[in-house]
Parts: C-alpha cells; structure tokens; sequence
C-alpha cells in the first residue's frame, strides 16, 4: 500500500503556489528599487510602466492558479472546463479544442498583447525624445516596437520556464496530466519563438538603418548594442551595458530556436537523448542569458526559476544522487520484469509515515537509470505492481521494434538491457540503478467510478494490471449492473499474453462474475475496433449499466486517439440520452507522455 501524506504535508503543498507568488511579486517590485546588474535596466527609463508590468504578470499567474484550483474544488467546473467544444482534431497540433485550454490560450494572449496598451505610449514617447537629439524620427517606430515585443517575451519566458515535468507542483497541486503540461509548454514555447524572432527581426532592421546612415551625430546617439546609451554614456558604464544585444541575439535567434526544432516530433523521436539535454543545457544557458539582457526577464523568471531549481534539487536528493539494486530477469516470451527494492514503494526517501491500508497509488510510475545499460539515458515504466509493505514494485517491458540497422536496433536502451539479462536465463540479475519515483497522478475519477473499461496495446497493460488487482480485491463480489470492470488488450501474437503477471489476473478474474478479460490478437483478427469497444460498453445495448463509467486507454498513440475519439463521441451521446438505466456518466484517462 502507497505510504500517505500527512495532512500538514499536504497543507504545505497546496501552499507552495500562492506564497511563491506572493514572495516573488514582493521581491521584484523591491528589485525594482535596487541596484540593477542586467544590460538594460528597463525600471532606469520606465519605473512607472515596469511596476504595472510586473503586477500585471503575477495577476496573469495568480488568475490563471485560481482558474485551476476551481477545477480541483469545484467539479461542475471541472466538466465545464474539459468539455471538447468539437470531436474533431485540429490539423499538425493533434489536439481537440476544449473550453479551458481555449480560455486559458485567450487569458495568457490577452494579457500578452495588451502589455502594448502600457508599453507602447511610453516606448514611442522615449524614442522620439531621442530621435529628436540627432533628428532621425523615420526609423524610431522600429525600435519602439523592438521593446514592446521584447515585453511579450518577458511573460512568455516566464510562464515556459514552469516546471511541468515528472514532479511539476502544477500537476501535484492542481491535478493536471504530465501530457497536458506539456502540450501547454509546447505552445508556450513555440509562441515564445515567434515573439523573440520577431523581436529580434525588427531590432535588426533598425540596426540595418543605423548601418546605411553617415551621419556621425546620428551614430554617437545610438550604439547598436544597447540603443539606451550613448557611445559616451556606455563608456562610462563599461563594457557590461554593451551585453544587450549578443545575449538577446544569442538566446532568442540561435538557443531557443535550436530548442524548438529539436523538440519536433521527426527528430524527437529519432533520439531523444539530444531533444532531452539539448532541452536541459540550453535551457540554462537561456535563464542566464536573458536575465543579463533585460531586468523584467529576471523577473519575470523568478517563480519558475525557484520552482525549476527546487525541481532539480529534490531529484538529485531522492533519485539521482543514490543507487539502489534492482533485479531484471527474463520473464518469457519476450517480456522482461524489473523488480524494485521495497523501500521504493515509498514516496520519498526518508519518510516516517506508516504504510496503511488504505487505497495504493495506482498508475504510479517510476523512472529508471541503469548506468550499466547508459549512463544518460531514463526510462519512464508504469508500474505493473505498486508494492506495499515488504512486497516489491514490479516492472514489465519488452524490447522495441526491430530496425533494420542490427547495430543501431543494439545501441538502444531495451536491447541493450535485455542481452544484460538474458546471459543470466532465468535468473534474476541484480543491476545497480537510480530509481525515481513512484510519481502518482491525482485521477479521482478512478476511484469514483462504478464500471471501468480498460483498453490497452501491448505494454501498455502495466497500468491496467494495477488496476484490475485493486478493483478485484474491492469490488469482484458485487453485482456487475452496479460494478464492472472489463479489460481489452490488444497484442500482435497470442504468445505475448504468456507472462505470469497476466495469468494470475485472467485466474483471478475468471472468478469474478463482474469481471472481463478479452485479448484482440491483431495478426489475425485485425486492428482493433476503438469506437465498438466503448459503445458496447457504454452505449444503450448495455442498459442494464448504472453508475459512472471511467476509460482507462494506454498503448500506441494510434490506440489512443482512436479510444480518445471514441470517449468524446459516446460523452456527447450520453447527454442526450434521458431514459433511465443509462451510465450517468463518462470520464477517460489517456496515459500519454509525449509532446
């Protein structure tokens, strides 16, 4: 069973959020007043309008940490919130629009373009001021806009550099899926690439300008380093105040755009160590860069840089900066099972909370190094077994696709790992490891349900394995009209349902009345039907039904989005049905970890 947090604990996690906030808000203004140690000090030349900038940004963040905390408290709001305002995916992006992402997109842009209500009068108002000195005005709306749309980079920055990874306070807090996070960063971050190339493409056609003129007057009045100073005022301050440009060029035109490409799909998927620690390197280099660039992108940064370091810090104390042994064995038919010490069941190092007997952590998912295998390289893996008191966790893989390079498919993670073990047969082999985790998603919905249909492919029946052993020893003697559960896995050979983990369950279940267990072999009965599977367990054929129904879908996207499809169809039906003996409700969990 899942080791429990205390409720003071949990008191100070749901706390984290609204005094950062408030604590980074303070320190900014104050900084505000302070020496300034960036390139350009924006405060220097527009106190006023940097004051509203900042509070306009932690009213953005605190908003935007209300409308979530809504969704937690509040459930109409959460139905509201999810609700898909069309079936259909949108075209590149993969996603369906739903009312909240579409109102949290508006939010965030609102208060992004608006910041040109503010900026824009007091911009045009300094620049014509000092175009007026060396009489030049043409070019000067160049550069007025150069620092308007540098300031939608500060809260684009700003809201990118949020954690949303494996321990994100967002997702702890306010319980939002890990795909969910990052499917935000990703727009977040593209917007975030636009907006600095933009901002750099209108800066450079200004220094284009500054470049054709012979006027030495006009040139004294501007260096293109940093147009705030004078040659002879950027004398005086040294070279340091000449750092504006090659940080702003450097971050914005060259990092974050390498940043952005190798994060596509067609080349993360090639490798994604480099997406990962490109990721990783550049991203710090980018925090430094821009806070020396400009004061309000330090700023700006500063909730997401504690978060981002605290992240980094509680890693490195509770997974990465210790090994524990873990032993891999051959389990037969191609699967292989990684057995985890038990003292990883708990939730963190150290803990002195009891194991109890109340619900386990289901769908807890661990990340595994194995410096034998890569030194680099973390596999995610949901856990077949959660493990509780001096029963370990276990895991399930199997080796990828084959490729058609015997050299490029043996360099990775799973082949490599699986000729580990299988020198030593059958026998468990004990291999040093950093684990980290178990990190469990807040799925209320799951406990709330009285029929579960549980659709997977492959490996991908870890997840539901956990699920169908906690349902069975809770549920398995009541009658099926009030609890169900059904489990559909879809292989490619019958051969890969023989591994003792499934067996005991088919054993198991065969003896519940209220339990199903079908497995689709689809070399011979083809590619599974999604929409069939959730309309006959949902639709008006099984009226006999009652209660709230939860899909659980894991396996390849392609069984996602089908069974993703499927649940969105089937929960617009369900609103027009009104007869009685219906499901009173559909909700689905898609255990997706991409981008």
């Amino acid at each position: 069973m899942a080791v429990h947090t205390s409720p003071a604990r949990h008191l100070i996690t749901n706390a984290i959020i609204p005094v950062l906030l408030i604590l980074c808000a303070a320190l900014s203004f104050g900084l505000t007043f302070a020496p300034c140690y960036s390139s350009l000090c924006v405060e220097k030349f527009w106190p006023f309008q940097a004051r509203i900038h900042i509070a306009l940004y932690f009213t953005l963040l605190a908003s935007i940490a209300l409308f979530l905390a809504a969704r937690v408290v509040s459930k109409p709001v959460r139905q509201w919130s999810s609700t898909h305002l069309s079936t259909a995916v949108i075209p590149l992006v993969g996603k369906r629009v739903s009312v909240g992402g579409l109102l949290l997109f508006v939010w965030v842009a609102a208060f992004t373009l608006g910041s040109i209500g503010y900026w824009y009068p007091a911009e045009n108002s300094y620049w014509t001021a000092r175009s007026e000195k060396a009489n030049w005005p043409q070019y000067m709306y160049r550069i007025t806009w150069t620092g308007v749309t540098g300031h939608w980079c500060d809260i684009l920055m700003g809201l990118v550099i949020l954690p949303v990874g494996r321990q994100s306070i967002l997702g702890r807090v306010f319980g939002l899926h890990v795909s969910t996070l990052l499917f935000a960063h990703k727009v977040l971050a593209y917007s975030l690439c636009i907006a600095a190339l933009t901002h750099g493409l209108i800066y450079y056609s200004f220094v284009a300008a500054w470049v054709s003129i012979v006027s030495t007057n006009i040139m004294y009045q501007f260096i293109p380093d940093n147009p705030t100073l004078t040659w002879r005022e950027a004398g005086v301050k040294g070279p340091y105040s000449w750092f504006t440009l090659p940080t702003g060029a450097i971050s914005g035109i060259v990092l974050i755009p390498i940043m952005v490409i190798t994060s596509l799909p067609v080349l993360r998927r090639i490798n994604y160590n480099t997406f990962y620690y490109i990721h990783v390197v550049f991203a710090t280099a980018v925090i430094v860069l821009v806070s020396l660039h400009a004061s309000t992108s330090f700023y700006f940064l500063l909730p997401g840089l504690i978060l981002w370091l605290a992240d980094w810090a509680w890693r490195v104390r509770n997974a990465l900066g210790r090994k524990v042994e873990v032993r891999v064995q051959n389990a037969g038919n191609g699967w292989y099972r990684i057995t985890l010490p038990a003292k990883e069941a708990e939730l963190e190092k150290g803990d002195s909370a009891a194991l109890t007997e109340a619900t386990p952590d289901l769908l807890s998912t661990y990340y595994v190094n194995m410096p034998s295998v890569s030194r680099l390289q973390i596999h995610p893996f949901t856990a077949a077994a959660v493990g509780h008191g001096s029963s370990p966790p276990v895991l399930l893989f199997q080796k990828g696709p084959e490729r058609k390079k015997a050299k490029q498919r043996d360099r990775e993670w799973t082949w490599k790992l699986g000729a580990l073990v299988d020198v030593n047969k059958e026998e468990a082999a004990p291999i040093p490891a950093r684990i980290e985790g178990p990190y469990t998603p807040k799925v209320p919905e799951l406990h709330a349900a009285d029929h579960i249909l549980a659709v997977v492919g492959g490996t991908g029946i870890t997840g539901a394995l956990c699920i169908a052993n906690w349902w069975a020893a809770k549920y398995s003697s009541l009658p099926s009209q009030t609890k169900s559960f059904r489990l559909v896995w879809s292989i490619r050979d019958r051969a890969t349902e023989q591994v003792e983990e499934v067996q005991q369950l088919q054993a198991l279940m065969r003896a519940a009345p209220n339990m199903e267990f079908h497995v689709h072999v689809s070399s011979a009965d083809g590619r599974l039907d999604a929409d069939d599977e959730v309309r006959s367990f949902v639709g008006p054929a099984e009226g006999a039904r009652q209660g709230k129904v939860w899909v659980y879908v894991s396996g390849p996207e392609g069984l996602l989005a089908g069974v993703e499809t499927a649940c969105v169809r089937e929960k617009k039906l369900l609103r027009g049905w009104k007869s009685g003996g219906m499901v009173s409700g559909l909700e689905w969990y898609v255990a997706r970890w991409s981008l």
